[in-house]
């Protein structure tokens, strides 16, 4: 009979050595025959000849045809249900019906008995378990789901025998699979064994991350082009290999294996399989980092690609590097979300996962990604745990300072670390002895805090400025902070708005005219400087220039639109009065109430009363100070100042103030 024929042939092929198109053909084959098939003896045949078949498993043998040893048995049980429902109205003169769902899936675990090594059982039940899963038939994969853990376990109970080829092919059957299991089954997974495994094929292994070792490949294969620019050809070796790995089952199948290496974190029960797993994720993070500064393309800056890479670099071969690197980055904070659960107060652990974090940073904050939910609870988690421990905060602070301090670094990944020191350590500073925060964090911060025309370094800038005013702004750093902060006040005018955005002028000017206001210790010592640094900024605004500040991210409700110079200044100086002393507010009132009407852009004049009209009444003040406003803004004629200016003093009409007042 034909299906017997074809039996026969299709074992005798199976014995002999084929090519890599030929196997994939077998494997077709082997599908459309296990659904015919109407002899469980047969069934139970051709299964233990595929599991032994000098043509599937000689050394040419790859991932791809490990799935598609998983796809034969998905295949082969879809198609036998769907035979087995039609059956059900039975036609004249039908073709021989083909076994029933039980019996053949009993044929074929029987074929699976001595399979060796033990995981190519786990490659055949992962299938059936797909297949009978997907239409439906919950009673009958039930029992295979039992089978499944029971081949899972021991296979890695057993071991390999050494086949790293094996190990991937386990993994990648209980991620097919994973989904399917009940909570019970998944659970009953011994995940101390199984995370191990997991972690060495994906990022570990040739066929899967390899450690980020494509990164130094790529060096090779770039050149310089006619037009002086970096290029990294698509038919360069590096670039097809890192086409043949991004689309191998490991790193395609990316999501669903973190998902379930994060599975195996929350389950694993030794606490020495949670210490390697984080070493391994150290390990993978440091190499990723490493191998990406012998890479030329680490040379060029975000800001800066489109002037030294080639067209073809930037929408061909680069994007699909940063998808490779966002996939590998995106894998490792899931696990590691996964992991901070098993890490309360343990803060060798939380250190070590902020240095992880660290090293792929260069990733992050290439791709917008550190604002993330999953990557920020992973890095303020463990801050958290650290915060508790000054002396790990110190010692780990101490590792991720640069090398070289004093100079603004050339090479964008220093710069890309630095700034993730700043940041950082802005977490650690009040916890932190005065003279370890100056000498630790101070010193590095210094470099970036004096003005620069290269907007690529504006991060960092902002950064250094940032950590700085929280220096300054610790109760017991108040020493400090009344013998550096003039010098700062004069380096953060310098600085902008040459090197900081509107909206971290607006954040150091209300933090320092808060740290030199009354109840600080600073303003005891220098009782004028506030009201001398909001003089400094009535000056400026009289000279600022009136032309929109380009080239700066929109952050804040106050950068929907570009903002000018004299604007900003503005808007900081509204944004400092709720932490005057009552003395002081009364007397900048008024005067913040005329430079609103020196902004020549009546559309930016709007937007600066209509903030001072929200300082005033949405709560931002306390009570003597909401009372004091209220007074001025009512019987003072500070409603006419802000609605008018100088030119009106006196409402002309109830109605139009009225008007005008609501459009605030």
């Amino acid at each position: 009979m034909p299906i017997e024929k074809s039996l026969t042939t299709l074992l005798r092929v199976l014995q002999s050595s084929s090519s890599q198109q030929d196997i994939s053909s077998l494997l077709g084959s082997a599908a459309r025959l296990l659904a015919l098939l109407s002899n469980p003896s047969n069934v139970t045949l051709l299964t233990s000849q595929i599991l032994a078949a000098p043509a599937i498993w000689g050394p040419s043998t790859n991932l791809q045809i490990i799935v598609g040893v998983i796809t034969i048995f998905r295949s082969a049980s879809y198609h036998l249900l769907r035979l087995h429902e039609v059956s059900h109205t039975p036609k004249p003169l039908e073709a021989p019906r083909s076994l029933g769902p039980e019996e053949w899936a009993t044929a074929i675990v029987k074929g699976t008995q001595g399979a060796s090594p033990r995981a190519r059982q786990v490659l055949v039940l992962s299938g059936l378990l797909q297949g009978f899963q997907s239409r439906g038939r919950n009673g009958l994969s039930t029992r295979l789901q039992d089978d499944l853990l029971i081949s899972v376990n021991l296979s890695l109970r057993n071991g390999t025998s050494g086949s790293h080829i094996i190990d991937r092919a386990l993994v990648i059957a209980v991620s097919h699979v994973f989904d399917f299991l009940d909570m019970r089954a998944r659970h009953t997974l011994d995940h101390d064994l199984l995370l191990p495994t997991l972690i060495e094929a994906v990022f570990f292994s040739e066929d899967g991350i390899h450690q980020g070792y494509f990164l130094g490949t790529i060096d090779a294969d770039v050149s310089e082009a006619a037009d002086r620019k970096f290029d990294w050809s698509a038919r360069s070796t590096s670039y097809l290999q890192l086409q043949s790995t991004a689309s191998g089952p490991l790193v395609a199948d990316l999501g669903r294996l973190s998902r379930l290496a994060a599975f195996s974190a929350e389950n694993a029960r030794e606490s020495k399989t949670l210490i390697r797993l984080l070493q391994d994720l150290f390990e993978l993070s440091r190499s990723l980092c490493v191998q990406w500064r012998q890479n030329k393309l680490s040379e060029v800056d975000k800001s800066e690609e489109t002037l030294f890479l080639a067209d073809d670099t930037l929408r061909k071969t680069l994007p699909l590097l940063w998808r490779v690197l966002r996939s590998s980055m995106f894998s490792v904070v899931i696990i590691l979300t996964a992991y901070t659960g098993q890490i309360l107060i343990v803060p060798s652990s939380a250190v070590q996962m902020l240095k992880v974090l660290q090293n792929l940073y260069f990733i992050s904050s290439h791709l917008g990604t550190d604002t993330l939910s999953q990557y920020s609870f992973v890095y303020l988690a463990a801050i958290d745990i650290v915060s508790q421990y000054p002396m790990f905060a110190e010692a780990l602070l101490g590792e991720l300072r640069p090398d070289k301090i004093g100079v603004v670094p050339q090479h964008p990944l220093d710069r890309c670390l630095d700034i993730y020191f700043l940041n950082t350590a802005e977490h650690f500073i009040s916890i932190l002895d005065t003279e370890v925060a100056d000498n630790l964090v101070a010193s590095a911060a210094l470099p970036y805090l004096g003005a620069n025309d290269e907007r690529r370094s504006l991060e960092a800038f902002e950064a250094a400025h940032s950590v700085t005013l929280a220096i300054l702004a610790v109760p017991h750093n108040n020493d400090l902070a009344a013998s550096r902060i003039e010098t700062y006040i004069n380096v953060l005018f310098e600085a902008f708005p040459q090197s900081l955005s509107p909206r971290q002028f607006r954040l150091a000017l209300t933090q320092l005219v808060r740290i030199t206001s009354p109840p600080s210790l600073v303003s005891a010592q220098r009782p004028l400087l506030s009201s001398a640094l909001l003089e400094i900024v009535r000056v400026r605004i009289g000279s600022a220039s009136a032309q929109p500040l380009a080239n700066f991210s929109k952050n804040g409700e106050f950068d929907a639109q570009p903002m000018s110079e004299q604007a900003v200044l503005v808007i900081a100086l509204i944004h400092s009065l709720p932490f005057l002393q009552l003395d002081v507010l009364e007397d900048w009132l008024p005067v913040a109430a005329r430079l609103c009407h020196l902004i020549q852009d009546p559309v930016l004049r709007h937007v600066c009363k209509h903030r001072f009209w929200d300082v005033l009444s949405n709560g931002e003040m306390d009570l003597d100070r909401a009372a004091l406003c209220a007074n001025w803004w009512n019987t003072g004629k500070g409603r006419e100042l802000v609605l008018y200016g100088e030119e009106k003093t006196t409402p002309g009409s109830p109605i139009n103030d009225g008007l005008e007042a609501s459009r605030l």
